[in-house]
């Protein structure tokens, strides 16, 4: 059965709101969980011995991620909050470029599968290519 208690708490923290939730189940196990005032969540804990962690930028984009099982992942983003990068415990990696307007003009991971494309002024895409052998031109 779940939730026998929810305890809510608002602490003040580097100038930011945040609240903690924890869950605890009629069969002794409890969850532990602290939200920033953006509502993201920054850890979860449990009876298990469970916990992950994260990490945000200003904009609410998850720079970081990592858990008790030793799995983490990283990631980068432009002024615009375009993801440029990202990389992972398990070796997996990509990366992604982008004109002024936002649009993806390449990307290319550790898989070996790349992309690229070109857009008019207007955002239009012009033309794409693919390592799988695609090509269109619009």
């Amino acid at each position: 059965m779940l939730l026998l208690t929810n305890i809510k708490k608002l602490f003040i923290m580097k100038n930011e709101v945040i609240k903690e939730t924890i869950h605890k189940n009629s069969d002794g196990t409890w969850e532990k969980r602290i939200f920033d005032d953006n509502g993201k969540e920054l850890t979860l804990k449990n009876s298990d011995g469970y916990w992950d962690k994260s990490t945000y930028d200003k904009k609410g984009n998850q720079l970081s991620y990592e858990d008790s099982d030793g799995y983490w992942s990283k990631r980068t983003y432009d002024s615009n909050g375009n993801q440029l990068s990202y990389e992972d415990s398990y070796g997996f990696y990509s990366k992604r470029t982008y004109d002024d307007n936002g649009n993806e003009l390449s990307y290319e991971n550790s898989d070996g599968y790349w992309s690229k494309r070109t857009y008019d002024s207007n955002g239009n895409e012009l033309s794409y290519e693919d390592s799988d052998g695609i090509k269109r031109n619009n």
